[in-house]
């Protein structure tokens, strides 16, 4: 029963479903929503480009770049690493910077403590149901940077970057995806890719997104996109990325950058555990239950004569019913 009442919360979001994750043509940096959009008869959207991002915890309300929010329709993100003092505000370089200006976020991992992340924690205005569109420009990409995205605290989807390097190829000089591709640091750090990529939900909506880094490098990014799209449509080259959690992604280090489930779910699943814990304490040795003396004999239990239940003759009692109630 307990192992059911887990199964409940791990399975709770009816609406969570697969993410397809696709990619951008060499050299953008940004989505064009009104393809990202489609023929969706609505599409709310926005970008967060880091232009005013003064570095650590923040909101963003994603209208640092192109967006169509106002104050009754939005999408906000909450910033946070949890004091991770790994998660940094950079000045662009080769390694990061849309455009090739301002600053980007940017995970860094040591040799002692590889591991860092930031969340970002989703909401919306009433008339928006949820999320079910994250873009991120990733640049400088390596084996190391990796993405989850979660619902009510259930994880949906692990993204590893290696899926991505194993779709645009190795980096070569004919690799245009390889090298910064901003003109202040135009082909600089030509041993990674630069891509932007796309996560649509195509079933259901998340409302975290979590950005890992498992070495001693960097994971950087900018211009995170968020939308709600309806209908939804996948746009940009779609590639296969099974679910790949890092080693460390689900250590209680992190735990409290993923949003809790929901507080009924939690109650149910405690109510749960509950009864458990009490059966078990019923059936401790040396207990007297029912029907037991403090001998340990089972005592004869008196026979208790049952009434004849009757039952209008239309509703045409089996047989067998008839002489489990005729005793």
């Amino acid at each position: 029963m307990a192992a059911a009442a887990l199964a409940l919360l791990a399975g709770h979001d009816a609406s969570a479903g697969p993410i397809t994750p696709t990619y951008l043509a060499a050299g953008v940096q940004t989505p064009n929503f009104q393809t990202t959009c489609g023929s969706a008869t609505k599409c709310y959207y926005g970008t967060e480009a880091f232009s005013s991002w003064a570095g650590g915890d923040f909101t963003s309300t994603f209208q640092t770049g192109t967006s169509n929010f106002d104050s009754s329709t939005y999408i906000r993100g909450v910033y946070t690493a949890n004091g991770d003092t790994r998660w940094t505000k950079s000045a662009a370089n080769q390694y990061g910077g849309a455009n090739g200006t301002g600053a980007f976020p940017s995970l860094t991992g040591s040799a002692t403590a590889p591991t860092s992340a930031y969340a970002i924690r989703l909401s919306t205005s009433a008339n928006i149901p949820g999320v079910n569109y994250f873009g991120i420009w990733i640049s400088a990409l390596d084996a190391a940077n990796s993405l989850q995205f979660y619902s009510n605290g259930q994880l949906l989807y692990s993204f590893g970057s290696t899926d991505l390097q194993a779709a645009i190829g190795a980096c070569s000089t004919s690799n245009t995806y390889c090298g910064n591709p901003t003109t202040p640091f135009k082909g600089q750090n030509s041993t990674e890719i630069y891509a932007y990529v796309n996560f649509f939900d195509t079933v259901g909506y998340f409302d975290t997104v979590v950005l890992y880094q498992t070495s001693t490098s960097g994971f950087e990014s900018s211009n995170h996109s968020v939308a709600y799209i309806n209908p939804l449509a996948t746009s940009g080259t779609t590639f296969s990325a099974p679910d790949r959690p890092p080693a460390a992604a689900s250590g209680a280090k992190f735990a409290g950058l993923v949003a809790i489930p929901e507080p009924a779910t939690v109650m149910l699943v405690f109510s749960a555990l509950a009864v458990v814990m009490l059966r078990h304490r019923r059936r401790q040795p040396g207990q007297v239950t029912a029907g037991q003396s403090l001998a340990g004999e089972v005592q004869p239990r008196k026979k208790r004569k049952r009434k004849r239940r009757s039952r209008p003759a239309q509703f045409g009692w089996p047989a067998e019913a008839r002489s489990r109630f005729s005793t």
